[in-house]
């Protein structure tokens, strides 16, 4: 009995030995995992970005130079490209301070074995005038990193994916993916051709508003405009495919699918042309008129591209405010109906609709219904809102109008006919001048039904008042 009482206290004092070497073991791994990390790190530089001058990046593409004007970073030379400030800054800062994992050979014979021999070379040239060079090579079997050195030395050390992939760039990664930097808002004219014909051209007036000016005239669709000067003003590139292209069909560019031209406030013109698609739906080649390189652009916020013309372009038969117009005379039906407009305005310009004074051949029409509307005024607002319902810049009035509409202005006149081009459609002709555009005989809200449900119901309020 006690010699088994012995061995449980045997087995118990062996257990906690056994704990305390494992409790020793780790926390002395710890202690050198620490120590490993805060004072052996394997430092190739040891700068801050503001303490650097300049970077010179020399590759398979070229030498860079890299310099800070003002506050970022700018490429100096060469100057035949926009370079990404950002990413200057990134090869300024990781070159720098840049640590390798660990050290591979200490005193390397044959530097080809690493892409040593031919390597990557970044100059670091500190305020202070020194200089530091550093070469990077191939990338390691396992892709955790590139082979490094000090510029000299014969230790080559494995460079950290993270940095050493920061500075193993060509050219087209240090481009700007914006290839030009407006705002939406400076710009005044918009354009687009598709293939090779011109669908439209736009401008904005002094006070901001934007009118269509070719092939028909009208106010430009806000909600159709909106998306298309967001696209093209924060247009970005998703890669660049060729500088100085020897033939521009193989992205079919030669023969454009479509193409953006756009103006600015201060004076600067430019022109997105677009060619074949890479991807359907996707990715389309495209260049700047004027500039030699190929990119591909995301085309997913160019939804507007193949938009027909009638959604583009708000466009009235005519319209105008009310406290413009004297006098109209409405033919139609065999039938000419003649109204007298005065719009009460009193010496600061405010109107009151209750002093408003309208009469239909003579009579008084500035009454209310039981609803308390004007029907006067719902006429007329039915008149001017007769809008476009097809483009056909090509048609051929002929004959004469089923229905006209003389305005007489306080600053001139305005006559719109209404021709028939077939048993669907009048064509809409202003002062003599086709106007490019169709509306449907038959339609009520927006048209001409609508006119003439809104005109009988005027004249069957007046017969109706004593």
């Amino acid at each position: 009995m006690k010699l088994y009482r012995n061995a449980i206290i045997l087995v118990i004092i062996v257990a906690l030995l056994v704990g305390a070497y494992f409790l020793i073991s780790r926390n002395k791994a710890n202690e050198e995992i620490t120590d490993n990390t805060a004072e052996n790190l394997l430092k190739l530089t040891d700068y801050t970005s503001e303490d650097v001058e300049s970077v010179k990046l020399q590759n398979a593409d070229g030498t860079f130079i890299i310099v800070k004007k003002d506050t970022e970073w700018t490429l100096s030379s060469p100057t035949d490209f926009t370079a990404d400030s950002s990413v200057l800054s990134s090869i300024v800062i990781n070159a720098a301070s840049l640590t390798a994992d660990k050290l591979v050979e200490e005193n390397a014979g044959n530097m080809a074995t690493y892409g040593l021999d031919k390597p990557i070379i970044i100059t670091l040239k500190l305020k202070d005038g020194t200089e530091k060079v550093l070469e990077i090579g191939n990338q390691t079997p396992t892709e955790s990193g590139y082979y490094g050195r000090l510029s000299g030395e014969n230790k080559v050390y494995v460079l950290g994916s993270y940095s050493s992939e920061k500075l193993v760039i060509g050219k087209n990664g240090l481009r700007s993916k914006a290839i030009y930097s407006i705002a939406s808002d400076t710009i005044n004219q918009l354009s687009m051709d598709r293939d090779g014909q011109n669908v439209f051209v736009s401008e904005m007036d002094a006070n901001k508003n934007w009118s269509m000016v070719q092939p028909i005239k009208g106010s430009m669709n806000a909600s159709a405009l909106t998306p298309m000067l967001e696209a093209v003003a924060s247009l970005t590139v998703t890669d660049f495919v060729e500088d100085k292209p020897a033939d521009l069909s193989k992205y079919g560019l030669d023969k454009p699918s479509y193409s953006l031209g756009f103006k600015t406030a201060d004076g600067k013109a430019y022109k997105l042309i677009m060619g074949a698609e890479k991807t359907k739906g996707s990715d389309i080649y495209v260049k700047l008129d004027g500039r030699d390189e190929v990119y591909l652009m995301d085309i997913s916020a160019f939804t507007f591209l193949d938009k027909p013309l009638k959604e583009i372009v708000d466009v009235f038969a005519y319209i105008v405010n009310i406290d413009q117009v004297k006098k109209i005379d409405l033919t139609m039906d065999g039938k000419t109906t003649t109204m007298t407009l005065d719009v009460y305005t009193d010496a600061e310009g405010k109107t009151d609709a209750d002093k408003d004074k309208f009469t239909v051949d003579g009579k008084d029409a500035s009454g209310k219904d039981d609803k308390d509307k004007q029907p006067f005024r719902t006429f007329y607002q039915s008149l001017i809102g007769i809008s476009l319902d097809e483009v056909d810049v090509n048609g051929t009035p002929a004959g004469a109008p089923e229905i006209s509409i003389n305005y007489t202005l306080k600053n001139g006149t305005m006559k719109v006919d209404y021709i028939s081009k077939d048993a669907n459609y009048y064509y809409v002709v202003r002062n003599g001048e086709y106007a490019g555009i169709l509306v449907k005989k038959n339609k009520g809200d927006l048209g001409v039904i609508g006119m003439k449900e809104s005109y009988k119901a005027m004249m069957d309020f007046l017969a109706a008042q004593k």
